[in-house]
């Protein structure tokens, strides 16, 4: 890939990496062999499958009229909660899933990322890392004033990469199963 107008040049960790710079709606960000690019009704096969995944890392069994209700979800023309997926040459190996709320603190919004899976095969590759900084990059355009998510205490792995790029509050969840 030749570095041209449509390119800016990055670094991290002192590497130089190039990322496209475009439109979310439209657009990519390529980064090495990574790409993050909106979900398109096309991936809902190799999405469907690394979902089911996210699941199952949970101990949860997927539901089909629950699984069919996000894809609706996720792929509307206007879309209630926002995704991106990441390609690695061509394939389909991560999703993050997010969603916008009014904040009761501020006049502004804040933006809940809701689900972020990698395939176990494209861990610590820096996959997750774009997932998030895409959500990120959404969240500022859309004038949010926090990105903020949960995650499993004993998510371990996923909590190095977290650590590094959030800061983790003393707020503890609660919650109240309202499903007869």
């Amino acid at each position: 890939m030749t570095v041209s107008d449509d390119f800016i040049e990055i670094c991290s960790s002192g590497v130089p990496l190039q990322r496209l710079v475009a439109p979310w709606k439209e657009g990519l960000v390529i980064m090495s062999n990574i790409v993050i690019r909106p979900l398109r009704d096309e991936d809902r096969e190799s999405w469907q499958a690394l979902y089911f995944g996210y699941l199952e890392f949970y101990a949860s069994e997927p539901l089909e009229q629950a699984t069919e209700l996000l894809w609706q979800r996720l792929t509307a023309d206007t879309p209630v909660v926002q995704s991106a997926i990441a390609e690695v040459n061509g394939v389909v190996v991560g999703f993050v899933h997010f969603h916008y709320q009014i904040s009761t603190w501020t006049h502004t919004w804040h933006c809940y990322l809701e689900d972020l899976f990698v395939d176990e095969n494209h861990r610590g590759q820096g996959v997750a890392r774009l997932l998030i900084n895409e959500v990120r990059r959404a969240a500022l355009e859309e004038k949010c004033s926090e990105l903020y998510w949960i995650t499993r205490e004993h998510n371990a792995t996923a909590r190095q990469l977290y650590d590094k790029v959030a800061t983790a509050t003393d707020f503890v969840r609660y919650e109240i199963l309202l499903e007869k």
